[in-house]
């Protein structure tokens, strides 16, 4: 099993914003990668974790030259060619080409989701832009270079789970690995990718598109699921609200809450604290540059 998980991390504060310290990066922007994992493997818990990651491009080390001492974007000599420019981000590409108040503008702005018009939208955003300080703050306007970013832009993890031969019930949990990418720097925006491979075939996966390949007739299906895009987390936000709702109806309805948490949800809070979990685990293996068991770190 292999999700890659790229982000763009300029797109939405990773770097200069919200995200850009404080924690590990798997846990801000990762851990739905660690959630899916850990849910095509349910219940197999995991025996071992290694990772590797660090922090390449978002540095003071790697600023342009032609930027000299500048650090806000708006006075830069270097904005109008630097790919990360926060005017090129917010204003040239979300605002004008797409005509986009909502995320991430909203994140810079939040009073942008009332403007009257994009004018009055596009004065908003460069209004708090041009705002600079400390690093103790999240300026969307700031140099990437100079936002004081403390977390990975690239990072692998790799799981691996033991042979469980006194698993019941039956089937058997087989040995298996699965390997975790999360890269800054793509094509792709919050999209992830996934390939499963199994003895009888093999899955594919992106934000749109599931594939299924059979090895013994050599047929592939497709399947494209229905999506809430006008959802946050490709139409995930939606589903877990309406899920919820579903699971609260259930229950007034006199389902059992377990029942209902089961049908509608499909996850227990057991389940969700185990991905966070994962995630420190995963982190801690990093930091230490080892290989670590999960009972070792659970004890």
């Amino acid at each position: 099993m292999c999700p890659s998980s790229p982000r763009f991390l300029t797109a939405d504060g990773d770097d200069r914003g919200n995200w850009r310290s404080g924690a590990p990066s798997l846990l801000t922007k990762c851990c739905h990668d660690i959630d899916l994992l850990l849910w095509v493997t349910s219940p197999h818990t995991p025996s071992t974790v290694s990772s590797h990651g660090s922090l390449v491009h978002f540095r003071r080390s790697q600023k342009p030259v032609a930027a000299r001492a500048a650090k806000n974007c708006l006075s830069c000599p270097a904005e109008p060619s630097c790919i990360y420019s926060a005017k090129k981000i917010y204003v040239e590409h979300n605002l004008h080409s797409q005509q986009n108040k909502g995320w991430p503008n909203k994140i810079v702005a939040p009073e942008i989701e009332d403007a009257a018009d994009v004018a009055t939208a596009e004065e908003l955003l460069l209004s708090r832009l041009r705002e600079d300080g400390d690093e103790e703050r999240p300026y969307y306007g700031r140099c990437v270079y100079e936002a004081g970013n403390n977390v990975v832009d690239n990072q692998v993890v790799v799981l691996s789970w033991d042979d469980d031969v006194e698993c019941t019930p039956t089937p058997r949990h087989g040995a298996k690995t699965a390997t975790l990418t999360m890269i800054a720097h793509t094509e792709k925006i919050c999209e992830r990718f996934t390939k499963v491979y199994g003895t009888k075939g093999e899955l594919t996966a992106d934000s749109n598109t599931i594939k299924i390949y059979d090895f013994a007739s050599g047929e592939t299906r497709v399947y494209n699921p229905e999506q809430h895009l006008s959802s946050g987390h490709g139409g995930g936000d939606i589903g877990l609200g309406v899920a919820f709702v579903d699971a609260i109806a259930a229950v007034k309805d006199g389902v059992d809450v377990d029942e209902a948490q089961r049908t509608h949800i499909r996850c227990t809070p057991e389940e969700a604290v185990r991905s966070h979990e994962v995630v420190f685990w995963a982190e801690q293996a990093r930091v230490e540059r080892r290989v670590i068991g999960w009972n070792e770190w659970r004890n």
